[in-house]
Parts: structure tokens; sequence; C-alpha cells
């Protein structure tokens, strides 16, 4: 990679903006609080053809099954990690594994390990259920992770999603796209790069989320000449990637707190039981 492009790609990648939640909340507990509310009951709903009847939930009664999941997740355990990039389950890249590992290192072995999600497990399985003949057919990526993730017995999955998005423009610079020379040195192009990363820890089996975390990498402005670097489509291919990968490894930080304080939180939880 050219020097030049090492030190754009070096001061692109600033960190802006980030945030992280965790839950360990009951779902007994928080239901509790509304055995005596009036609930809608479930109607039932005939075929157009008037052959046959079924049970149909109201979404009072929806609400409740959704909420009563509980925070079972104990430390050391084993974790997967999911990276969705364009909307697909894909592999962890070289840097995303290295950010990945070094974080779980930083943890210790108190918190288990680190296990990334197979796109081919998940393949398999996702063919696996369609094929059984259970009336579901698998459609959601978030729902194939899970599948996948329980395929290879993981007790809760790190699911992230990094993204990166260019805006372009032209300057006034661009009347030098009429010379040869000019079109090669002056700066007629601007385009501007942000990243964003979001990401979900849940529970394998029950789906219950114990934490989200959300980060952003500065939009940053680069200029280019109409004919260099910049208009290439694989030089602005290894720029949104390496956005990615920058995003990825501010998500892989700010995990370490993430699970500090849910480790914390979840013993809390197991002592009030006691």
């Amino acid at each position: 990679m050219p020097k030049y492009l090492t030190l754009i790609l070096t001061s692109a990648l600033m960190l802006t903006a980030c945030s992280t939640d965790i839950q360990t909340t009951s779902g007994s507990d928080y239901l509790s609080q509304y055995e005596n509310v009036p609930m809608a009951p479930s109607r039932q709903v005939t075929s157009p053809d008037g052959k046959n009847t079924v049970e149909v939930k109201s979404i009072d009664q929806i609400v409740r099954e959704v909420a009563a999941v509980e925070p079972v997740l104990k430390f050391p355990a084993r974790i997967g990690l999911a990276r969705i990039d364009g909307g697909s389950l894909t592999n962890l890249t070289q840097d995303d594994a290295n950010a990945w590992k070094e974080m779980q290192n930083k943890l210790g072995s108190s918190f288990g390990e680190f296990i990334a999600i197979n796109p081919l497990v998940a393949k398999m399985v996702q063919g696996y259920v369609n094929d059984r003949g259970y009336g579901y057919r698998v459609q959601s990526v978030i729902d194939n992770i899970r599948l996948a993730a329980a395929r290879q017995h993981l007790d809760a999955v790190l699911i992230y999603e990094v993204m990166s998005k260019e805006n372009r423009s032209t300057n006034i610079l661009a009347v030098a796209n009429m010379s040869i020379i000019g079109g090669y040195i002056l700066p007629s192009k601007s385009a501007e790069v942000e990243g964003l990363g979001n990401a979900i820890l849940i529970d394998v089996i029950q789906g219950y989320p114990y934490g989200t975390m959300h980060t952003i990498v500065d939009k940053q402005s680069r200029l280019s000449s109409s004919w260099g670097w910049g208009s290439d489509s694989a030089d602005r291919e290894r720029f949104a990637n390496a956005i990615k990968s920058q995003a990825a490894q501010q998500l892989a930080d700010q995990s370490y707190d993430m699970f500090i304080k849910l480790q914390a939180a979840l013993a809390e939880k197991s002592k009030e039981k006691q």
C-alpha cells in the first residue's frame, strides 16, 4: 500500500461516539407487576374454506411470552462471534480476529473463550431446518446465527455489524480534469467516509439481550485527483474495509467494559437469589 494512502487511512480512523448498555433484569419479576392487569384473550380463526379453525394469540399474550426470559449466563462461557457485513453473516477478517483475540486475552480465562460462528455451519443448519418440514423456514440472519451457535454449543453469541458509507462530490478544481497532468495531481474530488458498528450479546437458547454496543468512526474528508488512487474502486474498497476494521476494533475495545459490568451484575443477581 502506498505510504500516502497509509497516512490517509491512519488519520481517518478516529473514534467520535460510542455507547454500551447491559441488561440483567428478570422476566418473571417484570411480569409479576402485571399479574392483575387484564389481557386480551386469543381468538378462533376459521380458514377460508371453512374446514379448519386455529387459535390466534392476542398481542397481549405474545408480549408476555416475549418478556418471559431470564438472565442465565454464567462465566466462564463459550461466546460466539458473528460478523454481519452487507446484511449477511461473513467470516471474521484477520484484523477482526486479532482484535477479539486481544480482548479475550485481556479479559482472562475467567470469562471463557470467543469462538467464531462459521458461515458454513450456519448454511448447513439452515438447510437442515428448512428441509425437515418444521413448518418454519430460516430467513432472518439473526435466527440463522442463533441456530448455528446452538449447533456449535455456544452459551451466548456476540453479533456485530460493521458498515462504511462514502459520499463523493466534485469541487471547483474539477476544471483540472480537462488537463491530463492536472487530472493526476490536483485534488478535484472530495470524499467523506464514516464507519458504524453495532453489536448485541444474546443468549443462544432464549435470545435474551445481555448487552448492546454502538460505535462510530469519525467522518473524515480526503481529497483525490480525478485519475489518482481515489478513483480506483479497489482503493476505495481498501479504504472502506479499513473503516470497517476500525469499527470492529472499537467494538472489541468497548466489549471489555461491557463484559466486566455484565459479570458483576450477574454475580449480584446470583447473590440475591441465595
